[in-house]
C-alpha cells in the first residue's frame, strides 16, 4: 500500500469516527413531548374532517342521505339531497352524525347517521432521507412510527439505530415571517426556536424496536411529522465522495454517449445493420 492510498484511507477513516462522535446520545426525556396526552384507551388519535377528506354516509331511516359518498369541499361543506348544506370540516364522525341527525329531524320523526371516512386526503405526515419510498404519507389517527418505517423499507444506506423525528412549530403550514431575522437564518433559512412555541427532536432505534420489542419510542404520529432516516457514518463519507466526484463521473458517462454517437455515424455511412446481424453476430463497426 502505497502512501497515498494509506493517507487516503486515515482520512476516510478519520470522517467516519467524526460522523460517530456527533450523533450525541438518546435523550430518555425526549420522548414526553411526543406522547398522547390524556393516554387514550385506544390506539389511536380522535381524527377530524378537513377538505378534502372523503367520508361514506349511511342511514336506516333517512333514504336521502343512505349510501351517499362525497369529497369535502374547499369551503369545508357536503351538499345533499333533502339536508342541503351541512358544515363538517373540523369535525369528527361523531359530530358529523349529530349535525346530519338535527337537520333530519326537519323531515323525519325518526332518524339515524353513520359516518365513515374512506378518503383520508387533508392531513399528512412525511418521510426522507434514505427510504424506498420517500414523501407524504397520509395520517389516519393511529399511524405509529414502527407501522410507517415498515411501509417505507430503510435503504441499505440507512442508519436505523439513529432516525430522526421532528414535530414542528406552529404555524405547521402557510409558513411565518419574523421580524427580526437572525444571522442563522441568513446562514441556513433556519428560524431560531420561540419558547412559547418550540418544535421537537427525539432520535429513534428502529433496531431496539426489531431485535429486543423495546416499543416505549414506538410514537403516535400526528400531522406535519417528519421522519428523517440519516444515512450511516460509513455511507454518509461514501455519498460525501461521490458528490465531490459528480463532475468526473458525469464527463466520463457523456464519452459513451459520444462514441454510441460515433458508430451511428458509422452505420448510416456503411448501411444501416438488419435483424439478421444482431441475430448472427455477425454485426462489425468499423
Amino acid at each position: 500500500m502505497n502512501t497515498r492510498t494509506g493517507s487516503f484511507q486515515i482520512v476516510v477513516l478519520g470522517c467516519v469516527l467524526a460522523c460517530f462522535g456527533l450523533t450525541g446520545c438518546y435523550n430518555a426525556d425526549e420522548v414526553k413531548a411526543f406522547l398522547i396526552k390524556p393516554r387514550s384507551p385506544v390506539s389511536g388519535v380522535e381524527y377530524r374532517v378537513y377538505p378534502p377528506d372523503v367520508i361514506s354516509i349511511s342511514s336506516a331511516h333517512v333514504p336521502e342521505i343512505n349510501g351517499v359518498q362525497q369529497q369535502v369541499r374547499p369551503d369545508g361543506k357536503i351538499n345533499l339531497l333533502l339536508l342541503g348544506e351541512i358544515l363538517v370540516a373540523g369535525k369528527t364522525p361523531s359530530e358529523i352524525e349529530k349535525a346530519l341527525t338535527v337537520a333530519a329531524k326537519d323531515y323525519y320523526e325518526q332518524v339515524d347517521a353513520t359516518v365513515q371516512i374512506v378518503g383520508y386526503n387533508s392531513q399528512r405526515f412525511y418521510v426522507f432521507g434514505q427510504v424506498s419510498s420517500p414523501g407524504p404519507m397520509s395520517w389516519t389517527g393511529h399511524d405509529t412510527l414502527l407501522d410507517v418505517l415498515a411501509i417505507v423499507q430503510p435503504t441499505p444506506l440507512a442508519w436505523p439505530e439513529r432516525i430522526l423525528l421532528v414535530r414542528p412549530a406552529r404555524p405547521k403550514e402557510g409558513g411565518y415571517a419574523t421580524s427580526q431575522p437572525s444571522g442563522k437564518y441568513c446562514r441556513e433559512g433556519v428560524h431560531p426556536p420561540m419558547k412559547d412555541n418550540p418544535a421537537y427532536k427525539m432520535t429513534i432505534n428502529l433496531m431496539a424496536m426489531v431485535k429486543s420489542g423495546d416499543m416505549a419510542n414506538n410514537i403516535l404520529l400526528m400531522p406535519n411529522d417528519v421522519i428523517y432516516v440519516q444515512a450511516n457514518p460509513f455511507a454518509k463519507v461514501g455519498l460525501a465522495i461521490e458528490k465531490v466526484m459528480f463532475p468526473v463521473r458525469a464527463a466520463t458517462d457523456g464519452l459513451g454517449d459520444f462514441r454510441e454517437l460515433i458508430d451511428h455515424a458509422r452505420w448510416i455511412k456503411e448501411g444501416m445493420p438488419k435483424d439478421e446481424d444482431y441475430r448472427t453476430g455477425t454485426l462489425r463497426v468499423r
